[in-house]
């Protein structure tokens, strides 16, 4: 059985729900070491509720500071000790803080399929976690809004004096399940159990499945699905209202036509006949001038 906690993947058996998910840590001067640490220790508490192999949660890590360093890669380890002994070797950057490029590179290179990303028609959910202690350097509008509309789920810990509008413009929708902000790094464990009490009831609600009409969740992802009156398009998202005509079973004798603007159609009869009072059905008439007037206006378009 599976469940998802703020977006994060928590199997309560074997049956994974897998996510490809990259931590994107801020490497800055401005985090002390012994506060690093605590970064450090928050990743593999998070790690405890991950699945993680190959066919379940695979998981990346990049650092950055004035440059981007990846650490690993979403397919460079298959098994959570090793994500765990990787994490706790990590050193400590103490530069800049390009957080922009930090989400470029995530965007362009770690959430792709050399770098061990599921192809997306897998939809297998693209999970980003940035945690950062400072104002960035660089732009992150942009680009943070390019990395969402790419189907990246991004959410965003600020700890100490960061500007929450920063946080909201990096952050996923909506901001109260994708944002947070802790006074230090003391506190940032405080987030664990957050995501541990906040069980969301399935995928759909907490990424951005960009379906038209319906998101169904199924065991290890989900489908789109479409109102009735509509047919799901060959992209697996979008939907196109379908001809009633022609998947009711409209009982028109003769003739039927889709009622402009709604999902409706009507009986027409061929010329010569008029509709009876079933609405359905059609009888035969002596055919007038006005009659086949009416005939030409209704399906021939003349006045």
């Amino acid at each position: 059985m599976c469940n998802y906690i703020v977006g994060l993947a928590y199997c309560t058996s074997s049956n994974a729900c897998p996510l490809d998910f990259v931590f994107i840590i801020d490497s800055s001067r401005s985090v002390r070491p012994s506060d690093y640490e605590k970064v450090k220790l928050f990743i593999t508490n998070i790690l405890a509720f991950l699945d993680v192999g190959p066919e379940a949660t695979r998981v990346g890590l990049l650092q950055y500071g004035s440059v981007v360093q990846n650490e690993f890669s979403l397919n460079t380890y298959s098994r959570k000790a090793d994500v765990e002994r990787a994490v706790k070797a990590m050193d400590h950057l103490a530069t800049g803080t390009m957080t922009g490029l930090a989400i470029q590179y995530t965007m362009e290179t770690a959430f792709t399929e050399p770098e061990g990303a599921r192809p997306t028609d897998m939809h297998i959910p693209r999970i980003a976690m940035i945690v950062t202690d400072g104002r960035p350097q660089d732009t992150v509008e942009e680009v943070a809004a390019q990395a969402r509309q790419a189907g990246i789920q991004i959410f965003a810990i600020g700890v100490g004096r960061v500007d929450m509008n920063t946080l909201r413009a990096i952050g996923s929708e909506p901001h109260s399940e994708h944002v947070y902000l802790v006074a230090n790094f003391s506190q940032i464990e405080t987030l664990t159990s957050v995501f541990q009490s906040n069980l969301c009831g399935d995928l759909c609600s907490v990424i951005d499945h960009q379906c038209d009409h319906l998101c169904v969740s199924t065991p290890a992802s989900y489908m789109c699905r479409c109102r009735k009156g509509y047919t799901l398009n060959s992209d697996g998202k979008t939907c196109h209202a379908q001809d009633p005509c022609d998947v009711v079973d409209h009982g028109c004798a003769h003739i039927c036509a889709n009622v402009p603007g709604v999902l409706g159609y009507e009986c027409h009869c061929r010329l010569g006949y008029e509709l009876n009072e079933d609405e359905r059905t059609c009888r035969s008439e002596i055919l007038s001038f006005s009659s086949f007037a009416l005939y030409l206006f209704i399906f021939c378009g003349y006045d």
